[in-house]
C-alpha cells in the first residue's frame, strides 16, 4: 500500500466516523513496592465524521477526475466555462443597465 492510498484509506474514515476503544488502568503498590492493576475500564467512545476530512475527500476526487480527462475534453470544459462566464457577465451589464435607467428617471 502506498503513501496516497494509506492517506485515503484514513481520510475515508475519518469522514465517516468510527469507533475507538479506550482504556483506563488503575495500579496499587504494594509492600515491596511493585505496581499491581486493581481496576481496568474499557470504554468505547464514538468519533464522529469529520467534514474536513469529507472536504479533503472530494477535492482529492475531483483534481483525480480532472487529471483522467483527455486534452479535448479539458478544452470542451474550458469553451463550456467561458460561455457560462460569458452569459454571467452579460446578465450584470443587463441589471446595471436598468439600475442606470431608474436612477436617470427618478
Amino acid at each position: 500500500m502506498n503513501i496516497q492510498e494509506l492517506v485515503t484509506k484514513i481520510l475515508v474514515k475519518k469522514a465517516k466516523g468510527y469507533q475507538v476503544k479506550e482504556k483506563v488502568d488503575e495500579f496499587v503498590a504494594d509492600d515491596e513496592g511493585n505496581l499491581k492493576l486493581t481496576k481496568r475500564k474499557v470504554t468505547t467512545k464514538h468519533l464522529p465524521s469529520d467534514l474536513g476530512a469529507l472536504k479533503i475527500l472530494v477535492e482529492q476526487q475531483t483534481v483525480q477526475s480532472v487529471e483522467d480527462l483527455s486534452d479535448e475534453s479539458l478544452q470542451q470544459e474550458k469553451l463550456r466555462l467561458l460561455s457560462l462566464l460569458q452569459k454571467y457577465n452579460d446578465q450584470q451589464e443587463d441589471q446595471n443597465d436598468n439600475q442606470n435607467n431608474l436612477q436617470d428617471v427618478v
